[in-house]
């Protein structure tokens, strides 16, 4: 979609697919986006301007030379700019009508024990600029369920979008923190988390500590650890959390492959001594969850986690058709409204394939 220009055959039906153009515009007036024409006619033209310089990929003077071409604004690149940068909010909140319409559709579809994957991703800008976009994603229904668009200041969380009761929410390594794993089960929806042994302060039922070599090699002699365990927080008020601990052995290949990589991060970080629980532990997958033993064995919580894999494809086709990793702004406003540009096509894009693969053969 590089240097696309959102032509006129195809404008009009993308306007409608997003409410038409007086839903738009009122949207644009409530968000500041859009007051008087000045330059820019109407709100839609600033949508189309913005979609032109995000997923577009038009640089701001290209931009305003194509802009006065076809005939949708004359103005300078630094009047564009702002035109673009206000409209920051407008486009995020396009995004949430967009994902609010796909529940809706989605609603009576989804199945009584809906899987949700967690997942964030770091997207780089000029100089130090950096942000994270965050994904819930939907393996049964393959599309995105929420979205947020932050700074790195604001890190990786089970519960950074909202949960919903009865699901089962998947988080790599990067999502074990305790208060993320309370908030979630308090919205009763189930856990199911990848964690390394020094993730997370966890102690046996009687509250002993965990005594990792013995475990990894247990696993390893019998093929599974499953036991129950309580997550504390290291400082603050937090009531022990009861989850439940699997550890299964990983295939040599990929066991070899984890060992070479914690080798690999332990010289990173200018250790000289590697800590033999890390090499243990690389030798295994172990998954923290709410999940009972009755309802989901060792082997079925590992097929369940593999799932996880789903939210990676969805990243890498963010970034691979949409260049969504080649964010080139560095002011904030500007960036949020080149970043919430692509998510807004990318989630119209998720819809359209939607109607095309409903369509009888």
């Amino acid at each position: 979609m590089e240097h696309a220009r959102f032509d006129s055959a195809e404008w009009p039906a993308l306007v409608l697919r997003l409410g038409g153009a007086e839903a738009l515009a009122a949207s644009a007036r409530e968000h500041a986006a859009f007051q008087r024409a000045r330059g820019v006619k109407s709100a839609t033209d600033v949508l189309r301007l913005a979609l032109m310089y995000g997923p577009g990929g038009l640089p701001l003077r290209v931009l305003a030379a194509a802009a006065a071409e076809m005939g949708i604004a004359d103005v300078s690149d630094v009047a564009l700019l702002n035109r673009i940068r206000g409209a920051a909010d407008w486009l995020e909140a396009l995004c949430g009508e967009a994902l609010a319409r796909a529940a809706r559709i989605h609603a009576t579809t989804r199945p009584d024990r809906p899987i949700s994957i967690i997942d964030g991703s770091r997207i780089n800008g000029p100089g130090a600029a950096a942000w994270r976009l965050h994904l819930c994603y939907d393996p049964h229904g393959g599309r995105v369920l929420a979205a947020a668009i932050t700074t790195t200041r604001e890190g990786e969380r089970l519960d950074r979008l909202p949960v919903t009761a009865g699901e089962i929410r998947l988080g790599d390594r990067g999502f074990p923190q305790p208060n993320g794993l309370k908030n979630t089960r308090e919205a009763e929806a189930d856990v199911l988390v990848r964690v390394t042994w020094n993730s997370l302060r966890l102690t046996d039922s009687d509250d002993c500590p965990l005594d990792w070599l013995e475990l990894c090699a247990t696993a390893s002699a019998q093929g599974s650890v499953d036991l129950p365990v309580r997550v504390h927080k290291a400082h603050g008020r937090f009531a022990p959390l009861d989850l439940r601990l699997v550890i299964l052995p990983k295939p040599p290949l990929a066991a070899a492959q984890a060992r070479v990589q914690a080798r690999r991060e332990n010289r990173k970080g200018g250790r000289r001594r590697l800590d033999p629980r890390t090499l243990a532990a690389a030798d295994h997958l172990i998954l923290l969850t709410s999940l009972t033993p009755e309802a989901f064995s060792a082997a079925r919580l590992a097929a369940l986690y593999r799932v996880r894999w789903q939210i990676e494809l969805a990243f890498k086709r963010m970034k691979s058709l949409l260049h969504i990793d080649r964010l080139p702004a560095k002011d904030p406003a500007l960036a949020r409204a080149w970043l919430h540009a692509h998510l807004l096509v990318a989630l119209l894009a998720e819809a359209t394939i939607e109607e095309i693969e409903a369509l009888p053969p």
